[in-house]
C-alpha cells in the first residue's frame, strides 16, 4: 500500500490537473451511457471536480486510515470511511491556493483532513438502539426478556419506556396506543412526529413483541447489519431451552426477515398425473407458552450472561471487554450454530454445526472437538454419546470429517444422501457444547483463554 505521503502528494498533482484540464468523457461503448465528470462533496449541495486518479487516491486514504486505527475495523465498512474521507478532501480542497508548492500543500491538506476526519470519526461514538418487530414466544409473562444488548417487551412495555425516556411524544404514544389496540388511524399532517410514527408502524408491523438491540459506536450501516444479527442470534439464544433448538426457531422470526407465508409448488408426471405441494415459510406467531417454560427461561439466565457478553462485544466495539479473545470464539460458535439452525438443506447445516463446534475448541480438529466434549460434557472417545450406541468419535467424525471436510474440500461421495440423521446429532451436539460452554464461562469469569475450556 502507498504511503501516506504519496497519497497525498498525487491528491494534490490531481487536483491541480483537475482545476485546469478540460474533462473528456470515456468513448462511448455498445451502450450510451450518462457520464458526468467526477468530484466530491464540498458542502451544501455543492461539488468539487476532480479526476478518478484523484477519488483513487481518496479511497486509498480512506484504506490506509482503517489499516492505521485498527479500533475502526469493528465500527465503519470501508465504504462508508471513504465517503466521510471524500466530504473531508471536499471541504478542505476546495479553499487551498494552488500557488502554493506540492510540498506545502501535501502538509496543510494532510493536517487539516486528518483533524476534521478525526472529529466526525468522534461523532460516531454514540449510542443508537435498533427498533424492530418480532414474534418469540406468545403472552405477556415472558416479557421483558435481556440477553445483553437486546431486549425483547411487549409493545405496551416498549411504548411506556419510549415515554418514559423522551423518545415518544405524547401524540405518538397515544396514537401508536390506539392503533394496537385495533382503532383505525387518523390522518396526521407531515412531520417528524408523524414521520417517527409511521416508521414505528412499519417496524413493529403486526408483530406483539419488540425487539430492541442497543449498540454503541457504530456506522449506520453496521447499525442495521449487526444490529440484525444481534437480534437473531439473541432469538437463537433463547431457542437453546429445546433440545434440538431449530423447533423453537421455527416458532421466532424478525418482522424484518418475514417472507411468502405461504409457498407452493406443482408436480407433473406421466400423461396427466398432477400433484402440488404446499408449505409455509414460517409459524405465524410465537411459540405458545405455559408456566414450565417461563421457569426454563429464568432458569436460563446464567446462560444468557456470557451470551449477552459476548453480543455486547460485537455491537459496542468501543467499550472494553474483560475477555475478548474468549468472547470472539463465542459469537463465532453462536453465529455459526444460528446460521445451521436457519439453513434448509441438510448437509449445508451439518456442516455449519461443526463450524460451531470448531470455534469453541483450539487447532480445529475432530480430534480437538471429541477432547472438548470429554472436558465439558464428560463422554470419552470410545463411550456411547447417542442412544442408538454411536461413540463420541464415531459421532465427530461422521460431521466433522465426512460432511464438514469433504463437503468444503469438495471431495465428497454422499452428498446425494439423506443427512437428516447427521444433521440431527450435529445439532443436538452442538447444543449441549454451546451450553456447557456457556455455564463454564458464567463460573470462569476471570479467564480469557480458549484452551482452558478444553481441560477438566
Amino acid at each position: 500500500m502507498a504511503s501516506k505521503a504519496n497519497i497525498l502528494t498525487t491528491i494534490v498533482q490531481e487536483l491541480r490537473i483537475a482545476q485546469t484540464a478540460k474533462w473528456k468523457p470515456p468513448a462511448s461503448g455498445p451502450v450510451n451511457r450518462l457520464e458526468l465528470p467526477p468530484s466530491i462533496p464540498i458542502g451544501n449541495g455543492r461539488q468539487l471536480r476532480v479526476t478518478e486518479a484523484l477519488l483513487d487516491s481518496v479511497s486509498r486514504y480512506a484504506a490506509l486510515w482503517l489499516e492505521n486505527h485498527s479500533s475502526l475495523r469493528p465500527r465503519f465498512k470501508v465504504d462508508e470511511l471513504t465517503k466521510l474521507a471524500q466530504r473531508a478532501f471536499g471541504k478542505i480542497l476546495h479553499t487551498v491556493e494552488l500557488d502554493q508548492s506540492d510540498a506545502e500543500l501535501v502538509e496543510v491538506v494532510g493536517e487539516e483532513v486528518a483533524q476534521l476526519l478525526s472529529e466526525w470519526i468522534d461523532q460516531h461514538h454514540r449510542a443508537v438502539d435498533l427498533t424492530l418487530g418480532c414474534h418469540l414466544l406468545k403472552g405477556d409473562d415472558a416479557y421483558p426478556t435481556r440477553i445483553g444488548p437486546v431486549l425483547f417487551e411487549t409493545r405496551e412495555q416498549w411504548r411506556l419506556r419510549s415515554i418514559a425516556l423522551g423518545r415518544l411524544s405524547p401524540v405518538t404514544a397515544r396514537r401508536l396506543d390506539a392503533h394496537w389496540n385495533g382503532k383505525p388511524p387518523k390522518k396526521r399532517k407531515p412531520s417528524f412526529d408523524g414521520h417517527a410514527e409511521r416508521a414505528v408502524l412499519d417496524a413493529v408491523g403486526t408483530c406483539p413483541v419488540i425487539c430492541t438491540v442497543e449498540t454503541n459506536g457504530l456506522s449506520g450501516k453496521y447499525v442495521q447489519e449487526k444490529g440484525l444479527l444481534t437480534a437473531r442470534i439473541a432469538m437463537m439464544a433463547i431457542a437453546l431451552m429445546w433440545d434440538h433448538p431449530s423447533e423453537g426457531l421455527k416458532w421466532m422470526h424478525l418482522h424484518y426477515d418475514r417472507r411468502v407465508f405461504h409457498r407452493h409448488t406443482v408436480l407433473f408426471g406421466e400423461g396427466t398425473s398432477v400433484g402440488s405441494n404446499s408449505e409455509i415459510s414460517h409459524l405465524p406467531e410465537g411459540r405458545w407458552t405455559d408456566g414450565e417454560l417461563i421457569a426454563n427461561l429464568r432458569s436460563y439466565q446464567p446462560l444468557f450472561d456470557p451470551i449477552g457478553e459476548a453480543l455486547f462485544r460485537y455491537v459496542q466495539p468501543t467499550k472494553a471487554t474483560a475477555r475478548p479473545k474468549i468472547m470472539d470464539a463465542l459469537f463465532l460458535s453462536l453465529w455459526w450454530f444460528h446460521e445451521a439452525c436457519r439453513e434448509p438443506l441438510d448437509q449445508i447445516a451439518t456442516t455449519k454445526f461443526a463450524a460451531s463446534m470448531d470455534a469453541l475448541v483450539v487447532g480445529q480438529s475432530a480430534n480437538d472437538i471429541i477432547r472438548f466434549i470429554g472436558a465439558r460434557l464428560g463422554p470419552k472417545p470410545d463411550d456411547k454419546i447417542m442412544k442408538d450406541g454411536r461413540t463420541t468419535k464415531e459421532a465427530i467424525n461422521k460431521i466433522y470429517s465426512a460432511s464438514r471436510s469433504r463437503l468444503i474440500h469438495g471431495n465428497s461421495s454422499d452428498f446425494s444422501h439423506d443427512w437428516t440423521q447427521v444433521r440431527s446429532t450435529a445439532e443436538a451436539i452442538g447444543r449441549w457444547c454451546l451450553v456447557e460452554a456457556c455455564d463454564w464461562l458464567a463460573e470462569n469469569v476471570g479467564t480469557d483463554d480458549l484452551a482452558a475450556l478444553s481441560i477438566r
